[in-house]
C-alpha cells in the first residue's frame, strides 16, 4: 500500500507593537494506491473424498488420503481471485490567522481563525462506488414482482412488494465517490493572566476552539471490480471428477464485471458504499486553569477540560461504529415483547416461495424458497447494505485534573497527576431503525486516575551530604538513583451487553472475584431456548456503574551510575514492572448461554518483570 502525503505550508510573522500577527496557508494532497491480490495464482485443498472407502461414505483413515488425492490430482476445493487495484486520492487546503495581543504585562490574548475545505476522495480509474440508488427499480425488479404476485404473503401486500435500488458507480462526469460541504471556519480563543497582588505565582489561563478532522483518502469501494472464481470438483457428489489439477476450472476464470451491470451488480450479496453526503466531524473544545507556585519548590495546577464532539461517524450494534446496517427487518414487522416471541419469531423464520428463484444465480437467494423476513427489508434483493462515514454520532468529555509537582532540588523530584472525568458517546445504534444512536458510557472511559512518580537521588558520594575520604568509595557508594511509579484507575465498562433478558435486582458486581461469578448471573435469562429474537431491543448496551478490573500498578527501578573516567561512565540498572505483582483481571464473559457467563477467565496486565541491564556511556 504506497502512500504519498503531499504537503505545503507557509506562514509570515509580522510584530507590530503589541501584536504578533500570524498569516499562513495549508495545502495537502494525499495518495493511496492498494493491491491485494487475494489468491492470484489459485488455491486448492484436497480431502478424502475421492479415495475413502469402499463405499463413498465410509469413514476416513486417519491419515494419508487427502495426500492420496493431491497425487491423483483430485483437488476438492479452491478458487482463483482476479482482485482490482485502487488509486485514490484527496485534497486539502486551509487559510488562517491568528494574533497574540500582549493587552498587558499581566495579561495576553491569543485569537485566531482558520478556514478549511476538504475536497472529495475520487480513485483514478472510477474503480469505486459512490454511492446507492434508493429509488430506482432493479432490473430484475419486474420479473420478482411478477413471481411474487403468484403467491403474495398475508405481512406485505404484492402492490406494497417493491424491489428498488442497487449501487451507484463513480464515473466520467461524477468521479468524486463523496459530496462535502466543508467549508468551514474554526475560531480560536485563549488567555493567560497573572492576577495583580499573586506576587507573580499565580496564572489564570483559558481557552476555547473548534477543531475540524480532515477525512482524508476514504470510501473507496469496490464490488464488480474483484472476482474469485471457485473450484467445483464434482457435479455428481464425487462419482466423476468435475475438475482436476490438470484443468481446475474448466468452465473459464471468471472476469470481475466492473460497473457495467449497474444496479444488478452484487445482487444477493451484501454491499458497503460510502455516505455520498458526508460531513467532517469537528470538536469544540474549552478549557480553563490555574496554576500556582507554592512553597519548597512545588507547583499546583488544576484545570477543567471539555470537549464536544459532532458528525462522528456512527454504526450498528454489533457491527460497531463507522458501518450503519440499511437493509433491516421494519421494527413493524418485529415484537415488542420483554421475553421470548416465539411467534413472532417463527413468522419471520418461516419459509416461503422465492420471487427471486434463477433470477440470482450462484447466491443464497436464487433457490425455489426463502425465509420471510429477508423478503420485508426494503431491498430483498441484496444482502446486508452497509453506509460508511454515517455523521450521526457525538461525544462529551468533560474532566477536572489536578497537578502537583516538587520540583527537582536536593536529588528529589515528585509528580503527582489526578483526572476525574466523563466520556459519554452516542456512535452506535441499538437498533438500526433507530432515529439517533443510543446513548452510553464509553469505551475509552476511565471516571477517576491517579499516576505519581518520583525520583530520587540519594545523597551518597563525592560533593553530597554522606562523603566517603576515599575517591574509590564515594564512586562505589554513590551515584544511586530510586524510581518509582504509581498508577491507579477505575476499570473500562463491561464490553457490549447482548440482547438479554434482565429479570431486575442487584447484580452485586465484584471485577476481581475469580472464584465462582463476578456478578449474580442469576438476574438473567441464560436458556438458550428462551432467548429473545426478532424483536425491537431496549436492553443497552454499557453500563457506567459496571465496570472490569482497574490498574493498580507499581513499576521501580534502582540506577546505579559510575563514573570511570572524564567521559567514560558505568550505568547498572535494576527494573521492576509491575513489582507487586498485582493482578489487573479481565472482564467477566457476558454471553448469557455460555457455561463461562459472568466469569472471569483471564488477566490484562504482565505478571511482575523483573530485568537487570549494564552499560558503557561514553
Amino acid at each position: 500500500t504506497p502512500f504519498d502525503s503531499f504537503q505545503l505550508f507557509g506562514d509570515v510573522v509580522k510584530t507590530a507593537g503589541r501584536h504578533s500577527l500570524k498569516i499562513g496557508a495549508d495545502i495537502r494532497e494525499l495518495r493511496e494506491s492498494n493491491i491485494g491480490y487475494g489468491n492470484s495464482q489459485g488455491s486448492f485443498s484436497f480431502s478424502q473424498n475421492w479415495t475413502r472407502g469402499p463405499l463413498d461414505n465410509s469413514t476416513t483413515a486417519p491419515m494419508g488420503q487427502d495426500f492420496a488425492s493431491f497425487m491423483l490430482g483430485l483437488p476438492t476445493g479452491g478458487s482463483y481471485d482476479l482482485n482490482a487495484f485502487r488509486t485514490n486520492q484527496s485534497k486539502y487546503m486551509a487559510l488562517f490567522i491568528q494574533d497574540d495581543f500582549r493587552l498587558r504585562s499581566n495579561l495576553t490574548l491569543n485569537m485566531g481563525l482558520r478556514f478549511e475545505h476538504e475536497f472529495p476522495t475520487s480513485e483514478r480509474f472510477n474503480r469505486t462506488l459512490n454511492g446507492f440508488d434508493f429509488a430506482t427499480a432493479s432490473p430484475i425488479a419486474a420479473a420478482a414482482q411478477k413471481a411474487y404476485s403468484a403467491s403474495p404473503n398475508a405481512l406485505i401486500p404484492a402492490s406494497q412488494f417493491k424491489v428498488l435500488g442497487g449501487p451507484l458507480f463513480a464515473g466520467s462526469g461524477n468521479s468524486s465517490i463523496y459530496s462535502t460541504k466543508s467549508k468551514i471556519f474554526s475560531p480560536r480563543f485563549g488567555f493567560a493572566w497573572t492576577p495583580g497582588g499573586t506576587n507573580g505565582k499565580t496564572v489564570l489561563r483559558g481557552g476555547t476552539g473548534l477543531f475540524v478532522f480532515p477525512l482524508g483518502t476514504v470510501g473507496v469501494n469496490q464490488p464488480g471490480f474483484s472476482q474469485s472464481t471457485s473450484l467445483v470438483p464434482t457435479q455428481d457428489s464425487y462419482l466423476t471428477p468435475y475438475a482436476t489439477l490438470a484443468n481446475p476450472f474448466p468452465d473459464g476464470i471468471q472476469k470481475p464485471t466492473g460497473s457495467s451491470l449497474g444496479l444488478s451488480t452484487f445482487l444477493g450479496k451484501d454491499v458497503t458504499f460510502f455516505n455520498p453526503n458526508v460531513k467532517n466531524p469537528y470538536s469544540i473544545r474549552w478549557e480553563m486553569g490555574m496554576q500556582r507556585t507554592l512553597p519548597f519548590g512545588t507547583v499546583l495546577e488544576v484545570a477543567y477540560v471539555g470537549n464536544h464532539a459532532v458528525h462522528l461517524q456512527a454504526g450498528s450494534t454489533p457491527g460497531g461504529s463507522g458501518s450503519r446496517q440499511l437493509n433491516y427487518v421494519p421494527a413493524q414487522y418485529l415484537s415488542t415483547s420483554l421475553t421470548r416471541d416465539q411467534a413472532a419469531i417463527d413468522r419471520l423464520s418461516a419459509v416461503v416461495a422465492n420471487p427471486f428463484a434463477n433470477l440470482i444465480p450462484g447466491t443464497g437467494l436464487n433457490g425455489s424458497t426463502v425465509g420471510l423476513s429477508s423478503l420485508l427489508k426494503p431491498y430483498p434483493q441484496f444482502g446486508n447494505i452497509y453506509v460508511t462515514g454515517d455523521n450521526a454520532g457525538s461525544s462529551y468529555f468533560h474532566s477536572l485534573n489536578v497537578r502537583v509537582e516538587k520540583r527537582y532540588s536536593h536529588g528529589f523530584n515528585v509528580l503527582a497527576n489526578y483526572t476525574w472525568s466523563k466520556l459519554i458517546e452516542r456512535t452506535r445504534f441499538l437498533n438500526d431503525f433507530d432515529a439517533r444512536p443510543e446513548k452510553r458510557v464509553a469505551n475509552d472511559d476511565r471516571p477517576q486516575r491517579l499516576v505519581t512518580s518520583l525520583s530520587y537521588e540519594l545523597p551518597i558520594g563525592e560533593g553530597k551530604t554522606l562523603s566517603f575520604g576515599s575517591r574509590w568509595m564515594n564512586r562505589v557508594a554513590g551515584g544511586w538513583v530510586v524510581n518509582g511509579i504509581y498508577t491507579w484507575q477505575l476499570g473500562s465498562p463491561l464490553g457490549a451487553w447482548g440482547n438479554v433478558i434482565y429479570l431486575g435486582g442487584p447484580l452485586n458486581m465484584d471485577p476481581r472475584k475469580v472464584n465462582g461469578t463476578a456478578f449474580d448471573t442469576t438476574r438473567f435469562v441464560t436458556s438458550s431456548a428462551q432467548q429473545l429474537g426478532n424483536n425491537v431491543r431496549t436492553f443497552p448496551t454499557q453500563f457506567g456503574n459496571l465496570r472490569a478490573d482497574g490498574a493498580n500498578n507499581v513499576d521501580f527501578s534502582m540506577i546505579k551510575n559510575t563514573k570511570l573516567v572524564e567521559r567514560l561512565n558505568f550505568q547498572l540498572r535494576f527494573e521492576a514492572f509491575n513489582a507487586f505483582n498485582h493482578a489487573e483481571f479481565s472482564a467477566p464473559s457476558l454471553s448469557v448461554t455460555s457455561s463461562a457467563f459472568g466469569k472471569i477467565t483471564g488477566q490484562n496486565n504482565l505478571s511482575r518483570t523483573v530485568q537487570m541491564g549494564a552499560r558503557l556511556v561514553f
